[in-house]
Order: structure tokens, then C-alpha cells, then sequence
């Protein structure tokens, strides 16, 4: 299953859907701002911290995946092999050419792996406990139009149904002796053609129950609707923002006042 919202009481889950949206927001920007192995590797420990102290095992499971490893492994090598620049710590001689990994490569495709883990991380930790309509709602409390709102709601709410439903597809034609998991091009098109046809389908279905549904209830008659609870901000959240955008702006100063966050590739 991909990740998606759980129902908890820890920290995290009680933290106002905004405040978190600023916290990913800050820990993405500083992932970038501050260039160095050592202040990835941090921002990433942090994550990581964050996830185990409430108890998330879920989003933890994502560092032990084979999809994370090899993204991982493959950025690390890929930036190793073609960033130039740095102190040449291997060379490896072929027959046409030489491949020369440098510390500058090297470091390089640390600091892009882990941004890439942490990303993930910070967002699944997010997603997993932040509550879609919470969210949306939020959000509109704060300008956005409903009608994109309850766009964003069904996008979320979907998303794990479609996955559902691709599964059950995906089952239904192996039960029926159809090989769809084989390689090669045309087993691919075996497999999107027994899998993606009858998924469509049945969105389809469900987007016409959808529409039947909210053109029964009146939607978007009013330009603007009322809200069934009310959104708060307790001295935990507004702490949280201050401190997310506390960061970046003295991230953001330093760097135009010439201060160095990094002294080499590596720190």
C-alpha cells in the first residue's frame, strides 16, 4: 500500500494541518539552502527521529524498501561518475574512455540521495498523519476556493481506491491464467491493456456516482460554504510555524551576508 493517512493520537496527528504543511515546507527549502553532506545527513537523522518518536513504523518501513536503495544507489553513482570537478579519488581505466570518481562527485550524490530520502520522509510523515479533509478545510479557512478544495479531497481520497482497484484487477486476470507480470514490450502491453481497461471502467463509475451525487446535494450553488468545525491554532502550532520560518529566513540571511555553511564538499 502506498502511504496514506492513519488514524493516531500522537503528537504529530493533534498538530494544526497548516503548521505541519509549513514545517515540510521549511525542512524541504533548508534541504537545498544549506549544501553540504553533514546538513543533509542532519535534516534526514531529524526526519528520522521525528518518524520513530511518535511511533510511525510505517513511514521507517520506507528506508528498508528496494525501490529507496536503489534510488539511492544509482544517484550516488551517477553523480560520482559525471560531476567533474574535485580530487580525483579513483580512476577506473576502460577500453575507450576512463571513469574518474572525484570527492566533489562523490559528495555531490550523498547530498542528492539523502535530499531525495529525506523529501520522501518528511512528506510520507505528513501524509500519514495529516487528515485530507483536515487539511482541505484549512486550507479554505484560508482563501482557497471550495470547489478546488473538494478537488484536492477527492484526489486524496481516491488515490488508495485506484490502488485497491488496481490490485483487484490485477488479480482477477492472473485467476483467469493471463501472465501480466512478465517482461518484454509486449507483455507490457498485455498488461496495460487486461489491467488499465477495466480500471478505467470502474473510475469511471465511480466518477459518475460522484457527479450524480453532488449535483443531488446542489454543489457549488453558493459561493461560499460553512464549515462544521472550526480551525485552531494552539501555541504548539503557532511555535512550530514561527520556528519553520525562523530557519529559513536565518538561512536566507546568512547566505546574503556572505556567511559559509559549508567548508568543502563533504562538511
Amino acid at each position: 500500500m502506498i502511504i496514506s493517512y492513519a488514524k493516531g493520537d500522537s503528537l504529530l496527528h493533534r498538530l494544526n494541518p497548516l503548521a505541519k504543511l509549513t514545517a515540510v515546507f521549511a525542512a524541504c527549502t533548508l534541504l537545498f539552502l544549506m549544501g553540504s553532506v553533514l546538513s543533509s545527513l542532519a535534516t534526514l537523522t531529524a526526519v528520522v527521529a521525528v518518524a520513530f518518536l511518535t511511533g510511525n513504523q510505517r513511514v521507517l518501513q520506507v528506508m528498508r524498501t528496494k525501490f529507496a536503495g536503489f534510488l539511492g544507489l544509482w544517484l550516488i553513482l551517477a553523480n560520482a561518475i559525471f560531476t567533474p570537478g574535485g580530487k580525483v579519488l579513483l580512476t577506473i581505466p576502460l577500453y575507450f574512455f576512463h571513469i574518474t570518481i572525484t570527492d566533489l562527485g562523490l559528495a555531490t550524490g550523498i547530498i542528492m540521495a539523502v535530499r531525495f530520502l529525506a523529501i520522501f520522509l518528511v512528506s510520507a510523515l505528513f501524509v500519514s498523519t495529516t487528515e485530507p479533509a483536515a487539511l482541505v478545510y484549512s486550507l479554505m479557512r484560508r482563501g482557497l476556493p471550495y470547489r478546488y478544495g473538494f478537488m484536492l479531497v477527492v484526489m486524496l481520497r481516491f488515490a488508495p481506491v485506484f490502488e485497491r482497484e488496481m490490485k483487484t484487477v490485477s488479480n482477477a486476470q492472473k485467476m483467469r491464467g493471463l501472465e501480466i507480470d512478465k517482461h518484454g514490450v509486449k507483455k507490457l502491453y498485455r498488461s496495460l491493456r487486461f489491467t488499465l481497461v477495466p480500471l478505467i471502467v470502474s473510475a469511471l463509475s465511480k466518477v459518475e456516482s460522484l457527479v450524480m451525487s453532488m449535483e443531488g446535494r446542489a454543489f457549488g450553488y453558493r459561493p461560499v460554504r460553512t464549515f462544521t468545525f472550526e480551525d485552531r491554532y494552539e501555541p504548539r502550532d503557532k511555535a512550530l510555524i514561527f520556528v519553520s520560518l525562523a530557519a529559513i529566513i536565518l538561512v536566507l540571511a546568512g547566505k546574503a551576508i556572505g556567511w559559509q555553511w559549508s567548508h568543502g564538499p563533504m562538511f
